[in-house]
Parts: structure tokens; sequence; C-alpha cells
């Protein structure tokens, strides 16, 4: 039984990573999130990116409500749901592009996201030690319903967490590898019934 699902609609790094970190995960397709066969998982986390046409099914996925229900209920229940960000870019020259703003409500969340190139002068508590860290956008607009709990040093939110019942929602903008502490940190809890 794994400890992680990885949302996505194929193999990817990620799965490295925490098989690195002595995780166990497990990559599921968003179709199977309509499956009551899914194991229970403490974590459910979609890589950045998941707005891209190549994988449109995820976040298609996402945009269910019945899904965001499934998602909700996770929550609810005792898991903890990461979603980084969509990286919605149309340019691959960042001097050339206008930040693209992605509405959250669209995933059954308050607030957008801003997709712009940002460079943490310092460590992260999600990557633990570094000199810098490079996150591709910042979340604006979010209301009450989630705590910032880091921004950049133009005080923009780049990583926000929710508490839902008993579990928690964290968004992030962070696009690196996150530090085995920081996940250790999100599997503290149950596996729940996806």
């Amino acid at each position: 039984m794994p400890d992680v699902i990885i949302l996505w609609d194929g193999p990817l790094f990620f799965e490295h990573m925490f098989e690195e970190y002595g995780i166990s995960s497990t990559v599921a397709a968003p179709a199977s999130l309509n499956s009551p066969h899914l194991p229970p998982a403490k974590l459910l986390v979609v890589p950045t990116g998941f707005t891209y046409p190549e994988h449109a099914a995820v976040s298609n996925a996402l945009a269910d409500v019945k899904i965001q229900k499934k998602i909700f209920k996770f929550v609810e229940n005792g898991g903890v749901f990461l979603m980084f960000s969509p990286l919605k870019e149309v340019s691959t020259c960042s001097a050339c592009r206008a930040p693209a703003v992605t509405p959250l409500a669209r995933f059954g969340l308050e607030g957008e996201y801003v997709q712009t190139d940002i460079m943490l002068p310092r460590e992260s508590l999600l990557t633990g030690e570094s000199d810098s860290v490079y996150c591709d956008g910042f979340f604006q607009n979010v209301g009450n319903q989630f705590i910032v709990i880091e921004k950049d040093d133009e005080g923009r939110a780049v990583h926000l967490e929710m508490n839902k019942g008993n579990g928690r929602i964290v968004l992030s903008s962070v696009h690196e590898f996150l530090s085995k502490t920081y996940f250790d940190s999100l599997l503290s809890g149950p596996k729940v019934k996806l």
C-alpha cells in the first residue's frame, strides 16, 4: 500500500524521488479517481505542469465536481492534497510572455495562480538547504481559507495551506524537488481511502 498517490497520465520523475526518499508511491491515471479500487494513501500529489495541453486529462479530472468532492472527502478524513502550480505558459521566453492567470475556482478552490519567474534568494521550507529556490508563480486573492506559509521578497504567496477537516490542502509554486523532511511532515497522518 503506497503512502503517496501521484495523479498523472504516465510515468514521471516524481516516482524516482520518492523511491530515493524511501517513501512508497504509485502513479494513478486521472480516470482512476472515479474507481473504488484506488489504495488508501496519506498524500495525493499533483505535479507542476498539469494544465499543459498534453496533460489535459489531469486538469480536466481536477475540474470535475464529482472528483473534487472525492478529493475533499479524502482531505476531510485526514489525507493531504498537494497541488503544485499549473505552470500554464504559452512561450518559453520569459521576457516575451505576460503572466498567465489561472483561476483556482476551476479546481474547487478560491483564488488565482499567476505565472511568473520568481527566485527566492534563500532556502525554502519545502526544499530545505539551498542557496536559492525557483518558483514559477504566486497565488493571489485566496481569501481567508488559506494560510500563507511562505512569501517571496515582494510579499507574494508561493506556499499556502488550508486545514480542512482532519487533513489539509497544500498549494506550492516551488518548481524543484521537495525535501524528504518536508514530505515526511506531510505523511504524519493516517492512510485514507480516496
